[in-house]
């Protein structure tokens, strides 16, 4: 795994032939209307888009791995500008580029994983809580296997990769040990973090 920072001192000759995963945390936005939050997530992947050009010195990025989509190519692109516009313009750039965004998801297992979430956010009583919680870590497996899969089968020798992807989830991936993992973590990452804990302590 390669930190972003050192990226400079690497030799690219180092890297030539490998598979390359530009792993970049991904942000949801539930509060629509608050503007600070949206212009720090606007800044976000406007840095994100910085640091994956940066790291295409080492190969130009050709696929696109996004979590909650199922499908590829055009349509996969539509989706995201529907349900993700922050994301879009990001995506939207390395499409035109020539990458190709690829779903990671199977449908039923990602329909699971959210149907066993939302239930943890509405149980009150602690034997109900532990036995969502057993079925909501077991579906969580099996997603997760799913992914770490599809980037195995899809990622190919000599290929740069982009994976938008939760942190927390991303760590738990099982990827063979010949794909070159690189964290891209933007500054404002942080800072989007403190907001929603100061946010959330405030209420």
């Amino acid at each position: 795994m390669v930190e972003l920072g050192k990226i400079q001192r690497l030799s690219v000759d180092e890297f030539k032939g490998k598979k390359r995963l530009f792993c970049v945390p991904n942000i949801f936005v539930v509060d629509e209307e608050d503007e600070k939050l949206k212009n720090l997530i606007e800044r976000y992947w406007q840095e994100a888009g910085f640091h994956v050009e940066k790291l295409e010195k080492l190969g130009f990025v050709t696929k696109i791995f996004v979590e909650t989509i199922f499908i590829e190519g055009q349509e996969a692109v539509d989706v995201i500008r529907e349900t993700n516009p922050y994301l879009y313009p990001f995506i939207e750039k390395k499409v035109s580029e020539g990458a190709t965004v690829i779903g990671i998801e199977d449908p039923e297992i990602f329909g699971e994983f959210i149907d066993w979430g939302n239930c943890l956010r509405v149980v009150k009583t602690n034997a109900v809580i532990q036995k969502v919680f057993d079925y909501f870590n077991q579906v969580t497996e099996r997603r997760i296997k799913e992914i770490s899969n599809k980037i195995s089968d899809k990622l190919q020798e000599g290929e740069s990769a982009v994976l938008i992807l939760r942190d927390q989830d991303r760590i738990k991936l099982s990827l063979p040990k010949d794909i070159e993992i690189f964290i891209v973590v933007p500054s404002a990452y942080d800072e989007i973090l403190r907001y929603l804990r100061d946010k959330f302590l405030s209420q």
